[in-house]
């Protein structure tokens, strides 16, 4: 019994233990109750050019009813932001990413997110970038979006 309570009182620390640390975008838009990007824990994230990327988000909470859902990912360099345009069987998160049924999303629903990305070279290597990971609703409403530092490490 007492090796029960032990278990019970350890899965919460060492799932919370596991998670990416992130900040919320300059838009705004609320973060997830919890954040897992390629198993990174400390910023700088550590992403190799072109290789994949795995990013997943539980708990968004929309702040806005929406019958779609759209993904985006912005790429920014010394302030400069880097074009990084997502594949469109991506950038639809209602057909993938989100549980089937997720969409339409009313406000105040609660929902997870996965963003699996095969990975896309920026053809840029040794540098640490901040990258946004978001979803925007209906004629551009702020869903959820977070921000993290990641180091571009060469493949």
């Amino acid at each position: 019994m007492l090796k029960f309570f032990l278990i019970a009182a350890l899965v919460p620390v060492l799932a919370l233990a596991q998670t990416t640390p992130v900040r919320q975008c300059g838009n705004g838009a609320p973060l997830p109750a919890s954040v897992i990007i390629n198993d990174c824990t400390a910023m700088p994230c550590t992403l190799v050019d072109g290789a994949p990327v795995v990013a997943f988000a539980e708990g968004i909470t929309s702040p806005v009813a929406t019958a779609s859902l759209n993904s985006f990912i912005t790429v920014r360099l010394a302030g400069l932001q880097i074009p990084f345009p997502l594949p469109p069987e991506l950038a639809d998160a209602c057909v993938a990413g989100t549980p089937p049924g997720t969409c339409p999303v009313a406000a105040g629903d609660s929902f997870d997110y996965t963003l699996d990305f095969a990975g896309q070279s920026l053809g840029m290597t040794g540098v640490t970038v901040q990258i946004e990971v978001g979803l925007t609703g209906d004629g551009g409403s702020q869903v959820t979006c977070v921000l993290f530092d990641a180091f571009i490490a060469s493949n």
